[in-house]
């Protein structure tokens, strides 16, 4: 089963704009749409950042957050263009993804390809699975 993110208060705000809305002026934020992997030896985060440049993305991991924020133009056009339809979302945008205990923030690793900001996190040596081996006794 494939779980989407829906924020209503997204909707309201394009609609907004859309229709010639009273936010002009404010900064508009977003959240960023992802997809959460669990490997055998990793957990991968993928971010769809379209049209937006690598070194205007922030990646962060703090007390065991991850977290992907920047910012889009959020400026018309032209001065005299208004807008019919308004569908792309612009301004601030930021998700935080809880990490688990399991991963090792620390050997993260981030690569950037066609809009989309991946960040993959090993998971700790403490982690791993093990196969024990059974001692047989001599009785």
């Amino acid at each position: 089963m494939i779980l989407r993110h829906w924020d209503p208060l997204t909707e309201l705000n394009r609609m907004d704009d859309a229709f010639g809305g009273t936010r002009r002026g404010r900064v508009a934020s977003y959240s960023l749409p992802v997809d959460v992997l669990r490997g055998e030896d990793e957990m991968v985060i993928r971010a769809s950042v379209p049209g937006i440049a690598p070194e205007d993305i922030e990646v962060t991991v703090d007390q065991g957050v991850l977290t992907i924020a920047g910012s889009t133009e959020t400026g018309r056009d032209g001065e005299s263009a208004e807008y019919l339809l308004r569908e792309r979302t612009t301004g601030r945008f930021s998700r935080s993804v809880r990490l688990p205990a399991y991963v090792d923030a620390d050997r993260a690793e981030t690569s950037y390809d066609r809009g989309v900001v991946t960040v993959s996190l090993p998971k700790s040596d403490a982690a791993r699975k093990k196969r024990l081996e059974i001692k047989v006794s001599a009785n």
